[in-house]
């Protein structure tokens, strides 16, 4: 049985991490270890709060996926069994992530509709009755990521320390050919309570930020093209003048193989 290790962030609001705690302790999958990142005493955040817990498990051969959890998001029964069943049958999926629903059964996550500037979800509850469907990025409230993935393309981009993480570790993991799916007949239990409130002016400040850095990353280029530009010789006009020289170099070899193997077919002849 593949072992999963659970990461838990710990702030405040000690009953609902034992609520969360109570869920995994009724799960069907029960080769797990919990690896707890109390953020109480030194308030780093989520996404290191998620690196360091993964930094622990790198190395260990014997965990097979890593689970990211909220301590505010509850399991159903079945859901670890049913995340790793899923992906041991499709060695592509690099991350699998359960449908979340609020106390009342309002689907508040089933797939992601765009990631900018912070996720718009799929809340459509007739997902719940259709199959795993690959989806742009996967909600780190609950997401069960294997541990082969994560080798390959490292820990999640601290430069997003509260949120657009996931979406950024969603599209890495994309990037790398590995696939991220929602599993409809996975089910968590998620308020949004936690990442959706408007109170905190830091925290809004914080996720502002975020979205920002995501956005020169991902949408506008600007990140990329800060260090590609690195270098004196490395201007914009130099970099076309370069980048023509490429294109006519490739059309000449190119035309070169092509008369060589005409030489070569009439030579046969």
């Amino acid at each position: 049985m593949s072992k999963i290790a659970i990461i838990i962030p710990i702030f405040n609001e000690g009953d609902k991490l034992k609520k969360c705690l109570a869920a995994i302790e009724n799960q069907q999958y029960k080769n797990v270890t919990i690896y707890f990142r109390d953020n109480n005493q030194d308030n780093i955040l989520f996404t290191a709060a998620i690196n360091e817990g993964i930094r622990k498990y790198y190395l260990d051969t014997d965990v097979d996926f890593v689970l990211l959890l909220n301590q505010d998001a509850y399991l159903k029964e079945n859901t670890l069994a049913t995340l790793v069943k899923f992906m041991q049958e499709n060695p592509k999926c690099g991350i699998a992530s359960p449908v979340q629903i609020a106390e009342n059964g309002r689907v508040t996550w089933a797939g992601s509709l765009q990631a900018f500037p912070f996720g718009v979800h799929n809340c459509d509850p007739s997902v719940l009755s259709k199959p795993p469907s690959e989806t742009y990025w996967a909600n780190g409230a609950c997401m069960l990521v294997r541990m082969h993935a994560i080798r390959e393309i490292g820990l999640l981009d601290q430069n997003m320390r509260f949120i657009c993480s996931d979406g950024d570790y969603s599209f890495t993991m994309r990037s790398r050919n590995w696939k991220v799916y929602v599993v409809p007949n996975a089910v968590v239990q998620h308020a949004l309570e936690g990442s959706g409130a408007n109170t905190n002016v830091w925290l809004n400040t914080v996720k502002l930020q975020d979205a920002y850095y995501f956005a020169k990353k991902w949408l506008n280029g600007q990140l990329y093209k800060e260090l590609s530009y690195e270098g004196p010789q490395l201007t914009r006009l130099g970099i076309k003048s370069a980048i023509e020289k490429f294109e006519r170099a490739i059309n000449l070899a190119l035309l070169t193989c092509a008369i060589k193997r005409v030489k070569n077919c009439s030579r046969f002849r």
